[in-house]
């Protein structure tokens, strides 16, 4: 939870510093961040993590359920994770990406600065990684819980007026339905045998005859070993 209302609706976010000495701005999550950190709970966790957060439960209790569902879901979403974590953090004193900047001075400044940071987030020290999960979900559970009752309400509303029909489940088949499409119908053989021939034929194979097992060498080699 953010330590005060004044934290809370900060556009710029707290300002950590990393075991490096670099001081880093943890920015407020917009949309790029929040899908971020979908793909992490999703390909992490997957529904087992998803369901550790109640949307109703205390604001306390719902941060403490975030960060752990979050830290929970790392091992098994590496990408995913260090991608969300670099997305939430910039160099303190730079513009953002997508915010011009002043001059080409400037622009060479903020550069050298998102290149530092980028080499210091490409693999972290666990102790950043963390302080900023920490930071971040104190800074947006309690809109991350708003949300998630907003989407809650629209789901239920959905299912209630009937929009969202669950998929019929499909049953495995019975023992004696598998008996009965295993039991193929052969039709019956022809009591007329066919003539016996004393000797090959050109243009036909004998029966088993492996098509595979043919030489494949070429013609002109055939000829050659002749």
């Amino acid at each position: 939870m953010p330590e005060s209302e004044l934290d809370r609706i900060d556009p710029e976010g707290s300002v950590i510093t990393l075991s490096s000495g670099m001081p880093v701005q943890v920015v407020r999550m917009q949309t790029r961040q929040f899908f971020r950190l979908l793909r992490v709970l999703t390909h992490g966790g997957g529904e087992a993590m998803v369901k550790m957060l109640d949307f109703d439960a205390p604001g306390k209790e719902f941060g403490q359920r975030l960060a752990m569902a979050v830290l929970f879901a790392i091992p098994d979403a590496e990408n995913e994770a260090v991608a969300f974590v670099q997305s939430m953090c910039l160099p303190v004193g730079t513009a953002p990406p997508e915010v011009a900047r002043r001059n080409k001075q400037q622009q060479e400044l903020d550069d050298a600065k998102f290149t530092e940071l980028g080499r210091a987030l490409y693999n972290p020290p666990l102790d950043d990684t963390v302080t900023i999960i920490e930071t971040v979900i104190r800074q947006e559970a309690e809109d991350i819980q708003a949300l998630g009752k907003r989407l809650a309400g629209l789901l239920n509303l959905a299912e209630r007026t009937g929009q969202l029909k669950p998929e019929k489940a499909e049953t495995p088949p019975t023992p004696a339905e598998m008996a009965a499409a295993s039991s193929v119908t052969t039709p019956p053989s022809s009591t007329s045998s066919a003539p016996i021939m004393d000797g090959p034929t050109s243009g036909s194979s004998e029966p088993g005859w492996d098509v595979s097992a043919r030489s494949h060498r070429p013609l002109h080699a055939a000829v050659t070993e002749s």
